[in-house]
């Protein structure tokens, strides 16, 4: 299989990191620099390279610890807990689980179920199984304390530590240029329009107030939600926190406004714009050319796969409820093959399933109806379904790239003009309100020490 069809396959999946990425850091990130400074530059050229300077530092050094941050202090918390207590921190919470009735979860996906079935075919995962049963109570606090650090420190990084250190880089320099005479030191009003001195409602940010004097947060089952979350939706969570700290430190009522706007923003063109786009353009392919692209390339240009097809041997779950005993039974089939390539389902180096991890049985069955889907459609000759594939991979291909391109303009080009032209609303001028905070703020301290 080709590098390119990997590489195809990993930015048009939505549901992992890679897309995310290439938008964030690939496309979006030096097109709104290069956007946020010529629009400062329309003003004062001196304040737009601080506003570049600024967003380059804030782009990256955020998205760093956006996309890094959760799955490394995840890691560093289960060495710990392993040290400290012999537990292994990979066993999934939702195996501890029960329904409200008390019973277990259906598909017997339950710590006490997955003990039986695989204490011959990984004893030493098995062990660990048990380890967990027997301190359940002391295993759930440390999970849980362990996923509250891995959401709010990175939280609390990119919100506060971040932008308060480069906040007090940009006081810096713009005070040393005023000092040196590069931005003016009199008529401040008359060169930038100064910030309404009217101050926000109370209400407007009322939400922020009550999350920050919110006393005694309960994060009491916090694990079992967040166990089995992708590294996108926790990303997605920790968007949201960092949208917060955000609004909390921007300097001044107009720059609270604008980095609300663009958070909100942000998170709808980042994790939900991108999976209905796909959607849209799957079905209108599907509609046009009758080409069923919702399958993954890599697995449209596997050659097992398509004979598979061709002789109708393609053994795949017929509901839900059967797909965990069809893995186990069939750990080298076409099915199991992909779950694994797509992080659906874990397996052990003996090719057994890990029996520590929770399965999502939706996604693994959605992924088997999609297989089933191109099968039903596909010519069952080999010159037929060769040329039926390729024109459905050229044509994901085609979606794939599409996709990245208008979620990429979304962002990095609509999202930015439209807070541009909020900016002239709300303060009638096209530097960074943030800037114009700055520069009043060292002007003052200046005049104040002279």
């Amino acid at each position: 299989m080709s590098l390119l069809i990997n590489a195809i396959s990993a930015v048009g999946n939505n549901s992992s990191v890679y897309p995310l990425i290439v938008r964030d850091c690939g496309i979006e990130a030096p097109v709104k620099v290069v956007q946020n400074y010529n629009q400062t530059a329309k003003d004062s050229k001196r304040m737009a390279m601080h506003c570049a300077r600024e967003k380059t530092i804030d782009e990256y050094a955020t998205s760093a610890v956006w996309i890094g941050s959760v799955p490394l202090i995840e890691n560093i918390a289960n060495k710990i807990i392993k040290k400290k207590t012999g537990l292994n921190g990979n066993v999934n919470l939702k195996l501890l689980e029960k329904t409200k009735d008390g019973k277990t979860y259906k598909n017997a996906q339950n710590i006490e179920a997955n003990i039986k079935k695989f204490a011959k075919l990984a004893p030493d995962a098995v062990q660990d199984l048990i380890n967990v049963r027997n301190n359940a109570d002391k295993y759930k606090k440390l999970s849980n304390k362990k996923y509250s650090i891995a959401l709010i420190l990175p939280m609390i990084i990119m919100g506060y530590i971040i932008p308060k250190s480069n906040f007090a880089l940009t006081n810096y320099l713009i005070e040393r240029d005023i000092k040196n005479g590069k931005l003016k030191s009199k008529g401040l009003q008359q060169e930038y329009q100064t910030i309404p001195t009217k101050k926000p409602e109370s209400k407007n940010f009322k939400s922020l107030n009550s999350f920050k004097q919110q006393p005694n947060i309960s994060f009491k089952g916090l694990g079992s939600t967040i166990a089995t979350l992708s590294h996108t939706d926790k990303m997605a969570i920790t968007d949201g926190g960092l949208a917060v700290g955000r609004v909390g430190t921007s300097r001044g009522r107009n720059e609270k406004i604008e980095t609300g706007f663009r958070s909100l923003g942000m998170l709808v063109l980042n994790f939900v714009t991108p999976k209905y786009i796909e959607k849209g353009l799957d079905k209108a392919t599907k509609a046009i050319f009758g080409i069923d692209t919702a399958l993954d390339p890599k697995i449209m240009a596997d050659k097992k796969f398509l004979v598979q097809v061709k002789n109708n041997t393609l053994k795949l779950p017929s509901k839900e409820e059967e797909v965990l005993d069809f893995i186990d039974s069939n750990p080298k089939s076409i099915l199991a093959k992909y779950a694994k390539k797509n992080g659906i389902v874990k397996f052990l180096d003996n090719g057994v399933r890990d029996p520590r991890e929770f399965v999502d049985t939706k996604r693994l069955f959605s992924l088997s109806e999609t297989m089933k889907d191109f099968a039903s459609q596909a010519p069952k000759d080999k010159k037929g379904i060769i040329k039926y594939a390729n024109k459905a991979i050229k044509a994901k291909s085609f979606n794939i790239a599409a996709n990245v391109a208008i979620s990429s303009v979304l962002l990095a080009v609509a999202l930015p003009q439209a807070q541009f032209a909020l900016r002239k609303i709300i303060s009638g001028t096209n530097v960074d309100p943030g800037l114009i905070a700055s520069k009043k703020h060292e002007q003052k301290k200046l005049n104040k020490n002279a």
